[in-house]
């Protein structure tokens, strides 16, 4: 009978809590349909979980409230999302990838600390400027690497010590900032690892003089 009481005690007591975790779904379910539809790998469900599951841990650390420190819960839900959001971060292509995402992934977790605690309407506003830095600022980051890129280009080439400034002297000629970070020789062949600096349609000019070069054994970029 001691048990039926208390389980009906909690159900009378519940329907904050509720509120809670169905405001955590709504808000997490936002943020994730924005990367499910830019497919990445932290998607529609897994921000839901992450939202529901620090408004969870959140909860009970509100409900031992008085019985121990609730600030040690919330140490724990941000250095376990730490570790999560580590592990979509990758390396591709000479570039990584993936730390938008983890940062949205340690976003969302506050996002859910925050409806846990009761601070429906700072959560719901970090929610909307979430979602116009991800979905309005993508024009201002396009145009941005548009205009200024930095490349590094391992150039292979033609046995030929004065190759490497005459090759400097091309990247300049399309306006390009070149800068050698390594020189060398290696199975009779000139290498030179230049950090190049400039507007991306010059990058492409330079790369298709790269591809016609009598010179250029070989390159990556």
């Amino acid at each position: 009978m001691d048990l039926l009481s208390e389980i009906i005690r909690e159900l009378h007591s519940i329907e904050v809590p509720l509120i809670k975790l169905c405001l955590s779904l709504l808000l997490g379910a936002l943020i994730g349909a924005e990367r499910e539809y830019k497919s990445k790998v932290a998607g529609f469900r897994t921000i839901i979980l992450i939202t529901l599951g620090s408004t969870l841990f959140t909860l009970v650390s509100v409900a031992l409230m008085g019985q121990g420190d609730p600030t040690r819960i919330a140490s724990t839900i941000v250095t376990g999302i730490g570790f999560l959001g580590a592990g979509v971060i990758y390396r591709e292509t000479g570039t990584i990838k993936g730390i938008t995402t983890a940062a949205v992934i340690w976003a969302a977790a506050a996002i859910g600390m925050m409806v846990g605690f009761g601070l429906f309407a700072i959560s719901i506003i970090s929610v909307i400027l979430i979602l116009i830095i991800l979905l309005s600022f993508s024009w201002l980051q396009r145009y941005i690497d548009r205009t200024n890129r930095e490349k590094v280009y391992r150039i292979h080439l033609v046995n030929n010590p004065e190759h490497i400034q005459t090759m400097k002297q091309n990247i300049k000629s399309f306006k390009l900032s070149p800068k050698i970070i390594n020189q060398g020789k290696r199975k009779g062949l000139i290498y030179v690892v230049i950090e190049v600096e400039g507007p991306v349609k010059f990058h492409n000019n330079f790369m298709k003089s790269l591809y016609e070069s009598d010179f250029v054994e070989s390159f990556e970029v």
